[in-house]
């Protein structure tokens, strides 16, 4: 496995140190390296100690075959893209991006020594590591992550909550039922997408069919003709920006197309039951979320029954799971939806909300999308859909708070601010 440290105290193009380091890991991913792990978010005092801002500091896991020369250019290269200048030795930085371990080899040359040569004693760097690599040794000197942890000096180093993802919903649906019809053509619906980047969505969700209950299902060209335009024409300022595009969709056909056209993510609400569409992704290397639902959108609200229902939708989750890896999908591409509305009562989804981390503890990043969903109705006994805003960025802070890696919303920009006040809250804003 491949180790990359990530440290950022100054303001970039992108923002604050840590919406900086986010912005950076899809910058990475986009140039080839499949990130496969990620820590926490860590606020570290500069070393040596000056005046300076805090860091936030974060370890990624890759997935490569970029030789390290390779993969140190590829850092190089996206340390410039975010205004990096290399002035005096410890400055200030707007980013910084470090190979700390390359597998068990040990390179020493003129521009690169890996292990990082000085990672066994700090604990900005170590700390992140022990999160998702605790049992790995150095090459050098044999010890663990976890024993150099230990020996560190952690008394300014603190874990910081990480803020999730932001997946803004993009319907091109005269159905859905909560924006059907306000974007149902190319024009509006690339005019939408494009404002919620701006109002700060990390990945795109684009549909051309509503899985609602009691939907009507669309044939593959009318659905095609619905979302192909728009992810053709978001593609290359999507990749440019550093966000991501998903394809909302269940079949295989509009999988593969939408690849084809610019798609870098797979959002699929029968989580790949589908032997084509698991044919159709297994040879890309993009991420995919698998989502539960009970029955169909015809019958999922009928009466549904389970149980136990954390514990069987994470037992039928991770079969999902094991059954795309065995089909050639990657473990590292893998997410979760606990599938909040399909096929759930109200006290279903609220249990489900509350168990993210045990969806979490799967060992795969979860997506909760509780948008203006009915339970909200439930709760609150009153409001059509348009009016569950309130309720639907209480639920994201809920996911939050348990560790949710993204939530998929209609109102990015509410819940953006929402999770940055909490954020403050919490005592870890980065200003």
């Amino acid at each position: 496995m491949i180790y990359v440290a990530l440290g950022a105290n100054l303001p970039s193009s992108e923002g604050a140190p840590r919406e900086t380091l986010r912005r950076a890991v899809s910058a990475l991913a986009a140039r080839g390296l499949t990130i496969s792990a990620r820590s926490r978010l860590f606020l570290t005092e500069p070393v040596p100690r000056s005046d300076q801002p805090w860091y936030a500091n974060q370890v990624i896991a890759v997935e490569s075959a970029l030789t390290p020369h390779q993969i140190l250019s590829v850092l190089l290269d996206v340390e410039l893209q975010f205004g990096r200048e290399r002035s005096e030795r410890n400055a200030a930085r707007t980013l910084d991006l470090d190979l700390i371990g390359y597998g068990s080899e040990i390179i020493d040359t003129p521009d690169l020594v890996v292990p990082h040569p000085r990672m066994h004693e700090r604990a900005f760097v170590l700390a992140p590591l022990a999160d998702i690599a605790p049992g790995w040794r150095h090459p050098v000197n044999g010890e663990t992550v976890s024993l150099m942890l230990a020996r560190s000096d952690r008394a300014h180093v603190r874990a910081l909550r990480t803020v999730p993802l932001l997946m803004g919903i993009v319907n091109v649906t005269p159905d859905s039922f909560s924006d059907g019809g306000r974007y149902d053509n190319a024009e509006t619906a690339i005019a939408h997408a494009r404002q919620l980047m701006e109002e700060g969505a990390d990945i795109l969700d684009i549909g051309g069919e509503s899985t609602r209950p009691g939907a009507t299902p669309v044939d593959i060209e009318t659905e095609w003709q619905r979302v192909g335009p728009v992810i053709e024409a978001l593609a290359e300022e999507a990749k440019r920006r550093y966000r991501l595009i998903s394809i909302d969709t269940r079949h295989a056909e509009i999988m593969a197309r939408a690849l084809a056209a610019g798609a870098t993510m797979i959002n699929d609400v029968t989580a790949l039951d589908d032997p084509a569409s698991r044919r159709a992704v297994a040879d890309h290397d993009v991420p995919v979320v698998l989502m539960h639902m009970q029955g169909d959108p015809q019958s999922m609200q009928v009466n549904p029954v389970y149980a136990d229902v954390v514990k069987d939708v994470c037992a039928e989750l991770s079969f999902k799971c094991e059954r795309a890896i065995k089909d050639g999908i990657a473990a590292s591409r893998l997410w979760l939806d606990p599938g909040i509305g399909f096929g759930k009562t109200m006290e279903h989804n609220l249990a489900l909300l509350d168990a993210t981390p045990q969806l979490r503890a799967l060992g795969f990043p979860v997506l909760i999308g509780a948008s203006r969903k009915i339970f909200i109705r439930g709760v609150d006994r009153h409001g059509p859909a348009s009016e569950r805003v309130a309720g639907s960025v209480s639920a994201a802070l809920s996911a939050a708070q348990r560790g949710a890696d993204a939530v998929r919303v209609h109102d990015v920009a509410q819940t953006r601010q929402a999770l940055a006040v909490w954020s403050a809250v919490e005592g870890q804003a980065m200003s």
